[in-house]
């Protein structure tokens, strides 16, 4: 008799196929098991079964492998070549109902962009700006326009040292739109010179040797925050809201506001100071005096500290070579390097960033037996 029940449950596992409606879960064993019981008429095991899982009954009656007639002890058997073609065509449905889903899913995913364009653009109070007051909100839209910068991001930071968390996000973030090419300029408050966190953070920004490096300043008093992305797009806080959230932002893609915000940015720029991330010294603070390569900051040698000198005095690389008894070709070699080391691509922007870099304030007076920039300060 078990036997025979397990030829019968055998034969049924061609039934387990896709069911109607997505459910794609298999005919139970313990379905197979009581069909099997059903057509050998074996009364007590089908009794035991139905008791045990009532469940497995139920699911031969959806698949009309058996009558739906509950006052017989053991419901009369159908023949499983049917129960086949019936599921076939249920699945057969229930594909074609997926695959004209899919066809419809480029004009569905148009149709939406349309409307989230349309919500986030539209036009308030005449201009072409957007209120938000969720922070959640707010934080995925600079991440949507900052993640899609193809030339540009323009930061203002007024509010003082950053996060940890804040800072970590920014890596990741600020790291893929350097290594497409994108000029990422930020200006702080001059009181982040004093904070290890964000100062590290430049630090690891403006020193990037792959891709491009970032660039900071800091500029004492107050002054708005604002991101501008390609000159096209700018997020400013909320002046207009009475009440509004602390971290209520507008998202302005108006072109004359947003030309008039990265004219701001830049006048404040120029005014502000260089910042590659070196702490502010404090005479007798060893911890704040960052000297020679390897140390915080510092990313140069003596001798490559003397070439940057020489060639911001205005000579020629060929009139550097004679000063070092060197041939045009190595200092070129040397020069390349240090080029490398910045990211940059021509000897006007190697100066640039050596001119605003801490290495260019290192004392290499000190005697060769004791650390380069022993006496280094950043000016106050």
């Amino acid at each position: 008799m078990q036997l025979i029940i397990r030829c019968f449950c055998g034969g049924l596992k061609a039934l387990a196929i896709t069911r109607a409606h997505g459910d794609s879960r298999e005919l139970s064993a313990n379905a197979l098991r009581l069909y099997g019981a059903c057509a050998i008429r074996n009364a007590d095991l089908v009794a035991t079964l139905t008791a045990a899982h009532p469940e497995a009954r139920d699911e031969l009656v959806d698949w009309q492998l058996i009558t739906p007639d509950s006052s017989t002890v053991v419901p009369a058997v159908r023949d499983p070549q049917h129960a086949v073609v019936r599921r076939m065509q249920d699945v057969l449905a229930t594909a074609e109902q997926q695959v004209a889903l899919l066809k419809t899913l480029p004009e569905l995913a148009s149709e939406l962009a349309r409307h989230y364009e349309s919500v986030q653009l539209r036009a308030v109070n005449a201009g072409s700006s957007v209120y938000m007051d969720d922070p959640g909100v707010v934080n995925a839209r600079i991440q949507d326009v900052v993640g899609s910068a193809r030339r540009e991001i323009l930061a203002a930071q007024p509010g003082g040292p950053r996060s940890q968390d804040l800072l970590d996000i920014a890596v990741a973030r600020d790291s893929a739109a350097l290594d497409r090419g994108v000029d990422l300029r930020t200006i702080y408050r001059d009181t982040v010179r004093d904070h290890p966190v964000t100062a590290r953070y430049a630090r690891t920004m403006a020193a990037r040797t792959g891709g491009r490096p970032a660039q900071y300043r800091t500029l004492e008093g107050s002054f708005e925050r604002m991101i501008i992305v390609d000159r096209e797009q700018a997020f400013v806080s909320n002046h207009i809201v009475a009440a509004a959230p602390e971290h209520a932002a507008w998202l302005i893609t108006d072109p004359a506001a947003v030309s008039v915000l990265a004219r701001t940015f830049d006048s404040k720029w120029e005014r502000a100071r260089p910042w590659s991330g070196d702490l502010r010294a404090r005479r007798g603070d060893a911890q704040d005096l960052p000297g020679a390569v390897g140390v915080d900051g510092v990313r140069t040698d003596r001798r490559q500290r003397a070439i940057l000198r020489v060639l911001c005095s205005g000579a020629s690389q060929e009139q550097a070579a004679r000063r070092f008894g060197v041939s045009k070709r190595k200092l070129a070699e040397e020069v390349a390097a240090l080029k490398a080391l910045w990211g940059v691509g021509s000897l006007p922007e190697l100066i640039f960033q050596y001119a605003q870099s801490p290495d260019c304030r290192v004392n290499d007076g000190a005697p060769a037996d004791q650390p380069a920039g022993a006496e280094y300060e950043t000016t106050a």
